[in-house]
Formats: structure tokens, sequence, C-alpha cells
């Protein structure tokens, strides 16, 4: 009689597992780096501009967010042994939390720079905002890197 246990695919390897870890710690040490500076400029042309980041708008959860993910990740390593919380679905959390929090931190910022009628593309752009930018670099690149990690699950 065969043993009864866990029914794994192709995809629920070790090495997956392995890249996916990789590329969201990779993502998220992007991410909070990005949190550090300005994601919007709102003002010229005679104004004094107004700067803002992840510290001054929910963006701060995702900061937070990625730092518990680094942690999530680097744990294990720095114990020795696993842990309970590196698990699929809390990658997944964080990263949602972070997705979350920064969609609202930028949809606040549109919404300021649309009834001061600026244009987007001086309020987001590359100049005027480089936090935004790599911030986004680094939530694509975790995004990818948890997805790994969710396909990699070995609970199917």
């Amino acid at each position: 009689m065969k043993p009864i246990g866990r029914l794994q695919s192709g995809a629920g390897n070790l090495r997956l597992r392995s890249n996916g870890r990789r590329l969201s710690a990779i993502g998220a040490t992007i991410l909070v780096l990005g949190a550090l500076p300005p994601w919007w400029t709102i003002g010229g042309s005679g104004l004094a501009p107004q700067v803002g980041g992840a510290f001054d708008s929910p963006g701060f959860f995702g900061f937070f967010a990625a730092l518990v993910a680094l942690f999530v990740i680097v744990a294990p390593e720095a114990f020795g042994a696993p842990l309970r919380v590196d698990w699929w679905p809390v990658h997944l959390a964080l990263v949602g939390v972070a997705t979350l929090a920064i969609a609202d931190s930028v949809v606040g910022a549109a919404i300021t720079a649309t009834g001061s009628r600026l244009p987007l593309s001086s309020v987001f752009g590359v100049a005027s905002a480089p936090g935004l930018w790599l911030t986004l670099i680094g939530l694509a690149l975790w995004i990818a890197g948890v997805a790994q990690v969710v396909d990699a699950r070995d609970d199917r």
C-alpha cells in the first residue's frame, strides 16, 4: 500500500522557491530604498514646490511591509531553522499591503495635483519623483518574486 502524503507538481520545487525568495528580497530592498527620495512634487512656476514621499502618506505602510518581508526572508537563514511565518500567504499579504499603500499614496497625490490644475507628468516625472519610480521598480520585482513563491508552494 502506498503511503498517503502531499501531492506535488513539477512546479513545486525548492529551486523555484529559492529564486522567488531571492527576487522578493531584491524587490523589497529596492522598495525600502525608494521610500527615501521624494515621490511627487506639487507646485513650481512661482509657487514653492510641495514635495512628498512615503512618510508623508500611507506609503509608509508599504515601507514597513517591505521591512517585514525582508525579515521573513532573511530570518530562517539567520536562525538556522524554518519559521512558521515563512509561508506563501504571508508573502502574498505583505506584497498586497504594500501595493495598496503605494496606490493610495499615488492616487492621493494625483487628486491633489489635479485640484491644483497641474499636469501629472510634472508631478510624477522621473526628475520630480525619483523615489516613486524606484519604488515601482522594486514593487514589480517583489510581486514577481512572490508569484514564484506562490507557484512553488507545496500544499497543492
